[in-house]
């Protein structure tokens, strides 16, 4: 570790002595942390993955990215009478952080310090699960009657500690549920407290024994368990949602678009300040989104991309539009916002990659049949065109290759010639609206009917050989009608007592986030079935523990693969990302730059 330290010590005073007049400090700088690298390589590869290991990995790749700035910036300066240092400020900035961040894990590491292991909703849902498997037989093949508790003071320590779970999974569910769609944030409010509720009579139960005391406990475990799920298997569709409108509000309010509006706009002008919001907004559904990713990630390598692209958001939050705003810096906000847009296209490629086809299809499914409707009920251009454009999406997951296999696998390769059909229908959908005004309502409507149909087929080709979704239940049909009951739109979420709601915390950053204006924007694409999916039951009545989100929404592997697999999954993650590290520092440090 002394090695490592003395590394990163090197590259903080190389960093220290930039200057516009010798450029090879930048090389310099490439060859010192190549030189860490190629130790942290062999360093790593001979240990198991562990939070350190992830957060060396996030500060070289922020490392990496802010290099490719600095060196893009000075490119960009050498021909022009800007000064390359105060445009590079922000980035060498970044640079230092990190390496003082890596400098800190290292003496965390010599003094038997850890890095506390990170608390994911996944792993929460699962440990929860766990203990409430305890009091409950719905796992019968792993759950012994005498796991049972014995002692009442058993009972209740373990009540408490299930507590202590339940309000960090509320706390990240009501964070997310803050920037989620303004009805799944009201159905997402009313099932936390459903698990509060359940929760709260658990924990009584487990206050007074009495002579019936195993089989109420066992009967408040099962309930509080399916309150779980159905926040669970909730969560997972709020979030394929919010995936098409983030999507569709970064191009809707892009860098670009926010700079239009200001230059138009007078200082108080409410517009700037209305578009500004919603893209505070869309970054902030990006993060929770990025955050859920995370833990499904196959590898390091994507997990590590995905976190660095959360990182580059967190970090420009501060910079990005003030450079905007002010006066005399548009080659900064011009580097800034390509910074931003290439950040943009890693983490939806990331996002492409991790997602579920099938559950992104099904949902893409169910938009186009609500938007459909309402459209036929009140034509609206503007809302085909957001169809259109979320349905494009789809085009883009399947050019992924890892997407496009799945297509490839189905039955003769039908899912290959529904989706050429798909693409076919779409550019018809793009072109008719481009002239609507000389067509019928009814006739657009048709090819977006014909595009719904072929999408189902598409759907239903990829549907084969697995599990058919479940029929919903009418749980929660009475918590959401938006269209009839605006009062919920501004519901405070943070009404349950002693429960902190996150926004996910730091990805890396320890910066000041700018002011958010207290608005969530409505959607018109937004579904109003809020549907939760019924638990299918063993014979016995118990809950069957279903895989739900992390098979759902994201990509999985087999757990008999998982099984065999883990070891040198664990071992060669880390080694594949330093690689790819390793590989990109060598070919900044072999050339000399030159302007």
């Amino acid at each position: 570790m002394e090695v490592l330290r003395k590394k990163i010590e090197a590259c903080l005073l190389i960093l220290h002595r930039n200057n516009e007049e010798d450029a090879n400090w930048l090389n310099d700088l490439c060859a010192m942390l190549l030189e860490y690298a190629t130790l942290v390589h062999s360093s790593l590869c001979s240990q198991k993955q562990t939070e350190s290991s992830e957060l060396v990995c996030l500060c070289l790749s922020q490392i990496l990215t802010c290099i490719r700035q600095v060196e893009n910036t000075m490119k960009l300066t050498c021909s022009s009478s800007f000064s390359a240092s105060h445009q590079n400020f922000y980035f060498l900035e970044r640079i230092r952080w990190c390496l003082k961040r890596l400098l800190r894990i290292h003496s965390e590491s010599s003094n038997g310090d850890a890095v506390a292991p990170e608390r994911s909703f996944l792993n929460l849902v699962d440990s929860t699960l766990d203990t409430l498997g305890l009091f409950t037989s719905h796992n019968e093949e792993n759950t012994d009657p005498s796991d049972f508790p014995k002692w009442p003071q058993e009972v209740l320590s373990i009540s408490q500690k299930l507590r202590a779970n339940i309000d960090l999974i509320l706390g990240q569910s009501l964070g997310f549920a803050n920037v989620a769609l303004s009805q799944d944030k009201r159905a997402l409010s009313t099932l936390c407290q459903k698990v509060i509720r359940e929760c709260n009579a658990f924990q009584e139960e487990c206050k007074v024994p009495s002579a019936s005391y195993k089989s109420i406990l066992k009967l408040r475990a099962m309930t509080l368990e399916q309150a779980l799920y159905q926040l669970e298997d909730f969560i997972n569709d709020a979030l394929l949602r919010l995936v098409f409108t983030c999507f569709l509000d970064f191009e809707k309010f892009s860098v670009d678009k926010i700079r239009t509006v200001l230059r138009n706009s007078s200082e108080d002008d409410a517009m700037a300040d209305e578009f500004i919001a919603d893209f505070d907004v869309n970054i902030d559904r990006a993060t929770q989104i990025g955050i859920f990713a995370i833990s499904f990630a196959p590898n390091l390598k994507m997990k590590t991309m995905m976190r660095s692209c959360l990182a580059s958001f967190e970090s420009l939050d501060t910079s990005l539009i003030p450079s905007l705003q002010a006066h005399g810096s548009e080659l900064l906000s011009d580097i800034l916002e390509q910074h931003f847009n290439e950040e943009v296209a890693k983490f939806k490629a990331a996002l492409q990659e991790i997602i579920d086809s099938r559950a992104l299809l099904g949902c893409c499914l169910e938009i186009l049949t609500v938007g459909i409707s309402v459209t036929e009920k009140l034509f609206d251009k503007k809302r085909l065109e957001d169809l259109a454009q979320i349905s494009l999406l789809l085009v883009e997951h399947f050019q992924l290759e890892v997407n496009r296999k799945v297509l490839a696998d189905t039955k003769e390769q039908v899912g290959e010639e529904y989706y050429q059909q798909f693409i076919r229908i779409l550019r018809e959908c793009k072109a008719i609206l481009m002239c609507a005004s000389q067509v019928e309502p009814q006739r657009i409507l048709k090819r977006f009917k014909i595009l719904r149909t072929i999408l189902r087929k598409l759907h239903g080709c990829l549907s084969l050989g697995q599990q058919e979704d479940k029929h919903p239940n009418t749980f929660v049909n009475h918590l959401v009608d938006e269209m009839s009951d605006k009062k919920g739109d501004n519901e405070d979420l943070t009404q349950f007592s002693g429960l902190t709601t996150r926004r996910g915390g730091s990805i890396l950053y320890d910066t000041e986030r700018r002011t958010r204006v207290n608005r969530i924007k409505n959607n018109k694409l937004t579904i109003n079935t809020l549907d939760i999916k019924s638990e299918k039951a063993k014979p016995n009545g118990n809950v069957l523990r279903r895989e739900s989100l992390r098979t759902v929404m994201f990509k999985r592997q087999n757990i008999a693969e998982s099984r065999k697999l883990y070891t040198s999954i664990s071992n060669q993650s880390t080694d594949l990302e330093i690689t790819d590290i390793l590989e990109q520092l060598t070919g900044m440090s072999n050339g000399y730059f030159e302007c």
